[in-house]
């Protein structure tokens, strides 16, 4: 016999999105509204919070397919990133080259 708290399902946290198979939140969506996709060779469901500690902190890599994440906008650089990785469009880059020219 199945007492009360089996049969009680626990709320989820997604309601209509993807989730992060990593923290189990929402994945979200981008500043253009778009959904937030973290790999994209595999589209492996990670939300952007974790997106952001896995390439800060973590191995800087997909969990599905291992491969590097590129840099998304409105994300910090990280050590190893490339200019031509993602449609980062925050300045930096202008301002990493116009100081490598007045040297």
């Amino acid at each position: 016999m199945e007492s009360e708290g089996e049969t009680e399902a626990k709320p989820m946290k997604n309601l209509g999105g993807e989730v992060c198979q990593i923290c189990g939140d929402n994945v979200g969506k981008t500043a253009a509204g778009e959904p937030f996709i973290a790999c994209d060779v595999c589209s492996f469901p990670v939300c952007r919070p974790c997106y952001e500690y896995e390439r800060k902190d973590g191995n800087q890599s997909c969990p599905q397919c291992k491969t590097r994440y590129k840099r998304h906008k409105g994300s910090p650089a990280i050590l190893g990133d490339r200019e031509e990785d993602g449609d980062v469009d925050d300045g930096a880059s202008d301002f990493n080259n116009s100081f490598r020219k007045s040297k």
